[in-house]
């Protein structure tokens, strides 16, 4: 949706974005396997570019997204699984 891209483009400004940075967009259902894991795919995303160091942090999130497209079905489901375990286990500690 354009309308929701302009906002997040907007809120980037605010934010401290500056006018000549681009705002990237990498969009890909991840969904398919994963019901409701929106939140397991931000965790995710978060994990990596905290371990991205120096690396382009749109370059890592969009390898990711390919990279877990290509993925059988059962992993794809693994994935859904073990991130709900862990985010869980993390809230009881």
């Amino acid at each position: 949706n354009e309308n929701t891209k302009q906002e997040i483009i907007e809120a980037a400004k605010i934010a401290g974005i500056s006018e000549s940075d681009e705002v990237n967009f990498i969009e890909m259902n991840l969904q398919n396997n994963v019901p409701n894991g929106c939140g397991l795919f931000c965790y995710h995303a978060i994990q990596l570019l905290s371990n991205a160091g120096q690396n382009d942090p749109v370059t890592t999130l969009r390898e990711f997204a390919e990279n877990f497209l290509t993925l059988p079905v059962e992993e794809q489901t693994l994935f859904n699984t073990q991130t709900r375990r862990q985010i869980y286990e993390y809230s009881l500690q």
